[in-house]
């Protein structure tokens, strides 16, 4: 079972961009990872434990 959904917002903890916040936009199921999006432009994909879900 995935730990976050499409359109969740998440913020990143583990990685060079820690504490940026972006919106979950799939799930490769193959590599367990949630391709997320920052910006137009920015989007990179993360493991369960590198992201929780943002509470503004």
């Amino acid at each position: 079972m995935n730990e976050f959904a499409i359109g969740d917002m998440v913020q990143i903890t583990g990685s060079p961009m820690t504490g940026t916040v972006g919106t979950v936009v799939s799930f490769d199921e193959k590599r367990q990872r949630y391709l997320v999006r920052i910006d137009a432009m920015t989007q990179n994909y993360y493991a369960a434990g590198d992201l929780t879900v943002f509470a503004p």
